[in-house]
């Protein structure tokens, strides 16, 4: 045991007979690859300091997912919190290979103090200043898991490609303001629009050239449309934008100037040298125009853009 704690810098600075009488109070235990030493939720009441192999621990995020936290190598502690104030374990660790660790309980680490009190400040002084260690570890780490958490909130409500807000997150906006403008006699307005002759861009040039003209066409609609309302991919080259307080006369001047901007976008260097016109049709509804409930809301932003195909694409157009 004494050459053991010899070999570790948490023992550095004591003599033969310091290790000596630590050895008394400590134990050696060894743990398998894969085996848990501390559950989660756990009140601790015993120290672990690694002598050979690798513990590491995982802290559960919310939404059920175990997310690797620290890992520890020989000469590290841990549980030392929980010996000194017997808190529950936040974490689970488990042996990522063969261990051998020291373990030293409550109990024997009070005994420990109450007999060899210069002994024990050693300990508890290094401790002390590995906690901190750790505890700066946990803050970059708990900064990693905010930061984390922000990104795959983004990635559930917005569009990977283009960075607007996804289908999903629309529609629940879309009956939020809906009805907030209903209830407050307010307008507002929805249009639907796509890109013409986007198959066509996808089957003789590519999907890379596809994803080039999405991203442009994304581009326009946001210049636009920041200042006025919520813009939205629904998916392949379909947009929706919502225009809270704004009436049927605006929508369609709007929706007149993306159509124009798209129109004399150069989309030139995304279609390998293909005359392929990149144009947009769109179908404009509003309340209280020409809906007054939230079904015929969408149902008439639908049937406007199915109508502008029909007149020849590169139209606004609304059915009331």
């Amino acid at each position: 045991m004494i050459e053991k704690l010899k070999q570790l810098d948490i023992f550095s600075g004591y003599n033969e007979s310091e290790l000596e009488i630590l050895s008394k109070y400590f134990k050696l235990k060894k743990f398998s690859s894969g085996e848990p030493v501390i559950k989660a939720g756990d009140t601790g009441s015993k120290l672990y300091i690694i002598i050979s192999g690798k513990i590491y621990s995982t802290l559960k995020i919310p939404g059920s997912i175990d997310r690797k936290h620290v890992e520890y190598a020989m000469g590290d502690a841990f549980g030392e919190l929980s010996v000194f104030g017997k808190k529950p374990e936040v974490d689970n660790y488990t042996a990522s290979e063969n261990s051998v660790l020291i373990v030293i309980e409550e109990r024997q680490f009070q005994d420990l103090i109450e007999a060899e009190p210069e002994c024990s400040i050693k300990l508890i002084s290094k401790l002390l200043s590995h906690t901190i260690m750790q505890l700066r570890k946990t803050s970059r780490f708990l900064a990693d898991v905010v930061e984390w958490g922000e990104k795959a909130s983004r990635r559930v409500i917005t569009d990977e490609l283009t960075g607007l807000y996804n289908r999903a997150f629309l529609d629940d906006a879309l009956e939020n303001f809906f009805y907030i403008s209903q209830s407050n006699n307010k307008p507002v307005s929805f249009l639907m629009l796509d890109t013409d002759n986007f198959r066509k861009i996808n089957e003789l040039i590519g999907h890379d050239a596809g994803n080039g003209v999405i991203i442009e066409f994304a581009g326009i609609i946001r210049r636009i449309i920041s200042r006025h309302g919520i813009m939205a991919r629904y998916g392949g080259d379909e947009f929706s934008i919502l225009l809270p307080e704004t009436d049927l006369n605006t929508a369609v001047e709007i929706a007149e100037q993306i159509r124009h901007s798209v129109e004399t976008f150069d989309f030139s260097k995304h279609l390998g040298g293909q005359d392929i016109a990149v144009t947009t049709s769109i179908g404009v509804s509003s309340f209280p125009d020409t809906a007054t409930d939230l079904a015929t809301f969408k149902q008439k932003a639908d049937e406007s853009l199915y109508k502008a195909k029909e007149c020849g694409r590169n139209c606004v157009r609304c059915v009331e």
